[in-house]
């Protein structure tokens, strides 16, 4: 097992690497402005005027103070859709990328069951998608001192912690139905429509009203970052995240062990 996972993170190094610097050069460029703008805040806010709509999108008002801008610039929009997409394309082709091209033969042909190997490759793209999440926090955590934001840097802490969650409630979901045998452009494309499409219902809960019983079904909901950065932060929604990943991966397990591999 252990090794299944160090040759798949050897394999995803690049990938790592890459992806660090490039969600890091965003939350660099995204947060070394703010003391351009931070003391005509009041100003701006007051000029700037989306709609409830399009606001809410974006994690709410007052995009300008400190905590705002934090969260509309990065934490409820930004940082979790690029981590998303890192996590839903792992979710993909951890397991769908070497059925495609034949090589999970070799891997079957090791004494490894079935359920190891998929654990393997669970845990590969967990702490893959883990590693690249700890080096954007801790830059948007120094970058936040450097500022001077204000805000404490336990919430900044939490916040980074419920955008872990969030996105591997989509790498799961991604990976379990690739799993399932439906293919990789079936996962991808189910699971971008659920995560994207849980984004727009999420966010417009509180303007339409009819949106919020059918909102508790996507991981969106449970994201609240306003709340967290303000210091409110609730382990329901973290409950939701860790058992949706559970179920996610059980139904995993139960159809990767059943069916054939060709």
């Amino acid at each position: 097992m252990r090794s299944i996972v160090r040759w798949t993170l050897w394999q995803r190094r690049w990938s790592i690497f890459w992806w660090s610097i490039g969600i890091t050069s965003l939350v660099f460029f995204t947060m070394v402005f703010y003391p351009t703008i931070r003391d005509q805040a009041a100003e701006l806010n007051k000029s700037l005027s989306l709609g409830s709509g399009t606001e809410a999108l974006f994690g709410g008002t007052d995009f300008f103070s400190p905590l705002g801008y934090l969260n509309s610039q990065l934490i409820y929009f930004s940082l979790p859709m690029l981590l998303a997409i890192l996590a839903i394309g792992l979710g993909t082709s951890l397991i769908g990328r070497e059925e495609s091209s034949g090589s999970i033969e070799s891997l079957l042909s090791r004494p490894v069951s079935r359920g190891r190997l998929l654990a393997s490759k669970a845990l590969a793209g967990t702490i893959t998608v883990f590693i690249v999440t700890l080096i954007s926090s801790l830059v948007t955590l120094l970058m936040c001192a450097v500022v001077d934001l204000g805000i404490p840097y336990g919430n900044i802490v939490a916040a980074c912690f419920a955008c872990l969650m969030l996105v591997l409630s989509f790498g799961a979901l991604a990976f379990m139905i690739t799993s399932t045998g439906r293919g990789r452009a079936a996962a991808l494309g189910i699971t971008i429509v659920y995560a994207f499409g849980g984004y727009l219902i999420g966010s417009l809960t509180n303007s339409v009203e009819w949106l919020k019983h059918p909102a508790i079904l996507f991981p969106y909901h449970y994201y609240r970052t306003a709340d967290i950065l303000a210091g409110k932060f609730e382990w329901s929604s973290i409950a939701f995240f860790a058992l949706f990943i559970l179920a996610c991966g059980l139904i995993a397990w139960l159809s990767f062990r059943r069916r054939d591999i060709v």
